[in-house]
């Protein structure tokens, strides 16, 4: 007989046992999970399971135990006969009288890939949390912000970037990228188009604001936008009381993932059987309700699991003028079919509302309406067959289609003797419209997005000679679009940015008008993509080395790509681990990105206006743009990663060092087009349209913006934690994280900035500056220091937190100040080829070093936070949280000179949650 390479030959083991709490009750509807081939099944009402295990050849292999209300349980089992039976398999009950729970997060290679970091659902019931974001503030090198839903929460992974008034670029590719999975599908912004038109503002400045200070604060560049296209997920919409489990990939993710760049959020959701929770939280800021129940429908209908959460949020009680609202709500059906109940099938149902704005102030007549409101619906179904093939294991589809409905309106006053407009859509010279100029001018995205996701899973196992593979592939499909009405502008109504001004002798510059784009005229997106992935331990020095490693393809936008990724870890001892990974991922543009819409410029030529519109004439300029973006390439990390796990008797260290390089970021690029217009001479007529006659020719500058794979940037940084036993005497553990980042972002373009010229009208004096590339290096590092005691005998926690900002500064190159030309009054290019800060010109162009510092934090700053949390009899706990406790509040003068208060107010809450 001749023995091939791969052999199937052998037949997989049978495992069975009981699932018994710790009173020796059974619990039903357990769920089991075989990690290594994905395969699940569930106990029955004697907490009896059986489950195909791996081929009787000694391996180990790692079975998962997990019921809502009990602490998830891991058990290595060596696969040594052919019939194996753990006997009685014992969940404790998660409550706070419970020795083992955990009360901090985790890095200790026990999740999909080496960076994987775990919060767990004994974690989650600690954290006072309004939504997901409060979760992640446990990720090491992030600071602890107060609970709050006054702002949009992106999240960003590994990097850090200068703190700017408005959108950074870079900042939102980095959360663009960071893929948000949920019960294995992605929460997807692909299609979120809510914005201005990016062509007339760029990037930075397309979001919708309100003004720049509002409420009883009064305080300066407190401007607020609801918006997150071009972003990732706005994590306030995904509330805490129903997580399970998350975990955070900062690293090489599985290639099982693709869409993403910098990292990945998996979310687990509770399913099943449970107990009822009731939760109420109280802040002094936001009040938040939550219900939620698992029922048994029978044994052959199987379970259903309900949650309801509502949240009322202000950003000042006193006025309430900001406020944010969310309800959501959640059905989960999940059951098992055939003999064996080898289908295990999860049909769920979501819907979530976001009330998100400010109204206007009845005490300020000039106060401007916002609002960025929105409801999305979700249906979803997956299942999971499990085989009993010598090859195929487990067969996995996951099926979600959402939709939903943005709406961005923004209502301001407008107070002018008389307005001046057009509403042509092609390029050339027209004439304009007068009208009133008191008004109420109204500017609203209507945005629909909808996307469809599918993703079929298959997972294996075969021999190569005495080495196992637990090899999985697979392949999915995304399909995004918007269906809303788009960008509803008014023309006879302008917002004040784009209201016409009189034409000057010398006009330059960006003349941006709105249009009505209907967001329907986008072409779908469609991207899909396979993967495989081989999983496999063998031993080395007698040590254990395991190795993931796998490939996928992706087609964005019509463009093919290919991202190898691996993660290794090797078990130098029995208390030293480490791993090395390495990985490229795309991150595919969205609708926004492919389809900004066509952008209208005006240049006014000639207004001629004495009260009466039948004796007035106004001539202008329209210029249209159609942007093509089809060459749009997805952007391309690329991480290196070293990773070591210490464990000395009780005490655990975990390092993370790494290196990532990004590129072709999206971002828009300036487009100056210079264009000779005709000029007129007006003969007023009684009665009638003024009499024009051409004169001649003046010079004009337009400024469009387009999107292009423009940035670039590379980060390197460490992350540490360190988790201590408990000191018996006073019942209390230390966990102490932290980490510093360098991140250097550069464009590909040049940098351009307009000189404040006032009324000067010599034609050789500068009006705006060209300077090098954006070239900048951006350091941040901040830690963490938490004391838990810990008393289970009186079901007692309470929690001691310093936080510390020690670094955060951002360098640019000396030469970034230094101008490479510039456009003079004229609309004539000088170009600087060698400096002199003596010439007047030159003078007025350079940036002054203090100008690039804005950001730098001058000294260690800490704070410092509390929580306690206390349970009666099982069913009831309290919990009480402050953050800034000790309301510590340093102040600092930036190098611009503006006074800077890093640590917010003290904000406090009372939880409440009964165990039905």
């Amino acid at each position: 007989m001749v023995a091939s390479t791969a052999t199937y030959a052998q037949n997989s083991a049978i495992i069975t046992g009981k699932v018994y709490d710790e009173q020796q009750k059974a619990i039903e509807l357990v769920n089991i999970k075989l990690v290594e081939t994905n395969q699940y099944a569930v106990s029955k009402s004697d907490g009896s399971f059986s489950i195909p295990g791996a081929k009787p050849t000694g391996q180990e292999v790692t079975l998962e135990f997990s019921s809502i209300g009990f602490k998830k349980l891991s058990k290595k089992v060596n696969i040594t006969a052919s019939k194996l039976d753990l006997g009685i398999i014992t969940l404790k009950t998660l409550d706070l009288s419970l020795k083992e729970i955990s009360i901090s997060a985790k890095r200790d290679y026990q999740g999909s890939t080496n960076s994987s970091f775990i919060i767990d659902r004994d974690m989650i019931e600690q954290i006072p949390a309004l939504s997901i974001n409060d979760l992640l503030n446990q990720i090491p090198n992030r600071t602890i912000s107060p609970p709050s839903l006054q702002s949009v929460q992106n999240l960003t992974l590994r990097a850090t970037f200068p703190e700017r008034l408005t959108k950074d670029p870079f900042q939102l590719n980095n959360a663009f990228g960071v893929a948000i999975i949920m019960d294995g599908q992605a929460i997807s912004n692909n299609a979120n188009m809510q914005s201005y038109n990016p062509g007339i503002s760029g990037l930075s400045d397309a979001h919708i604001y309100s003004p720049s200070s509002y409420g009883l604060s009064g305080a300066k560049n407190r401007q607020y936008s609801g918006d997150y296209a071009f972003g990732g997920t706005d994590l306030r919409q995904i509330p805490a009381d129903n997580i399970e489990s998350i975990e955070v990939i900062a690293g090489v993710p599985s290639a099982k993932y693709g869409d993403l760049t910098d990292g990945a959020i998996i979310i687990e959701r509770q399913a099943g059987k449970s107990p009822g929770y009731l939760r109420m939280q109280i802040r002094d800021n936001a009040t938040s309700y939550g219900l939620s129940k698992g029922f048994k429908l029978s044994d052959q209908l199987g379970s259903l699991n309900l949650g309801l959460n509502y949240v009322n949020s202000y950003a000042d009680n006193r006025e309430k003028l900001k406020a944010y609202k969310r309800i959501n709500t959640n059905a989960m059906w999940t059951n098992s079919f055939g003999r064996e109940k080898q289908l295990k099938n999860t049909f769920s149902i979501d819907y979530g509302r976001n009330l998100d704005g400010i109204k206007h102030d009845p005490d300020d007549p000039k106060s401007t309406k916002t609002r960025f409101d929105s409801w999305n619906f979700g249906i979803g179904n997956r299942f999971n067959y499990r085989l009993k093939g010598d090859f195929l294991k487990n067969i996995a589809l996951n099926v979600k289609y959402s939709e939903g409905h943005q709406q961005t309106y923004k209502e301001e006053i407008v107070n002018k003797s008389y307005i001046a407009y057009s509403d042509a859509t092609s390029t050339g010279i027209t004439e304009g419209i007068f009208d009133t100029g008191i008004y109420n001018s109204v500017y609203q995205v209507d945005g629909r997005p909808v996307s469809l996701s599918a993703r079929l899973d298959f997972n294996s196992e075969f021999n190569t000679g005495k080495l196992i593979h637990y090899f999985s592939f697979g392949a999915g499909y995304n399909y995004s679009i918007n269906k809303g009405e788009g960008q509803l502008s008014d023309p006879n109504r302008p917002r004040v940015q784009t209201t016409a001004q009189l034409p000057t002798s010398l006009s330059r510059g960006r003349y941006g008008s709105d249009r009505y784009y209907d967001f329907k005229l986008a072409v779908a997106q469609q991207d899909v993509g396979a993967y495989l992935e081989d999983m496999f331990k063998l031993k080395v020095l007698n040590r254990e080395l395991n190795v993931r490693a796998g490939a996928r393809l992706d087609v964005q936008n019509r463009y093919a790509s290919v991202a190898p990724r691996t993660n290794v870890n090797y078990q130098l001892s029995d208390k030293v681990r480490m791993g090395l990974a390495y990985g490229i991922a795309f991150k595919s543009p969205g609708l926004a990105h492919r389809y900004p819409g066509p952008t209208f410029m005006e240049v006014p030529l000639l207004l001629s206006y004495n009260g009466n519109v039948n004796e007035s004439l106004y001539l202008l300029y329209v210029e249209r743009y159609d942007p093509t973006n089809k060459n749009l390439k997805s952007s391309q990390n690329q991480t290196f990663e070293f990773t070591t796990q210490v464990k000395l008797k009780d005490f655990n260290l975990s390092l993370s060092a790494f290196h990532k390089e990004a590129k072709n970021g999206i971002s828009t690029i300036s487009n100056l087009k210079n264009i000779s217009l005709p000029t007129y001479t007006v003969t007023p007529v009684p009665g009638e349209k003024p009499t024009v006659i051409t004169s001649g020719l003046k010079k004009y500058q337009l400024n469009y913006f387009t999107f292009s794979n423009t940035l670039q940037s590379k980060s390197t940084g460490l992350e540490l934690m360190l988790s201590t036993p408990a000191i018996e005497a006073i019942s209390t553990s230390f966990n102490i994280s932290g980490g510093i980042f360098k991140t250097n972002s550069r464009t590909t373009e040049l940098t351009r900035r307009d000189v404040a010229a006032g009324n000067n009208t010599n034609p050789e004096y500068p009006k705006t500056g060209l300077y090098e590339p954006s070239n900048q290096t951006s350091y941040e590092s901040n830690g963490r220091i938490t004391a838990t005691t810990h008393i289970p005998k009186i079901s007692l926690i309470a929690q001691f937190t310093a936080d510390f900002k020690f670094l955060r500064k951002t360098k640019r190159r000396i030469s970034a100040g230094i101008p490479l030309g510039y456009y003079n009054n004229d609309l004539e290019y000088i170009s600087i080829s060698h400096f002199d800060k003596n010439d007047p010109i030159h003078s007025l162009l350079v940036i002054p070093e203090s100008a690039f510092q804005e950001d730098d934090l001058p000294r260690i700053l800490p704070n410092y936070h509390l929580s306690l949390s206390k349970e009666i009899k099982k069913r009831f706990k309290f919990s009480f949280n402050v953050y800034n406790v000790f309301n510590y509040q340093p102040s600092y003068l930036t190098s611009g000179g503006n006074l800077m208060m890093p640590n917010p107010s003290p904000t406090f809450g009372a939880e409440l949650s009964l165990k039905l």
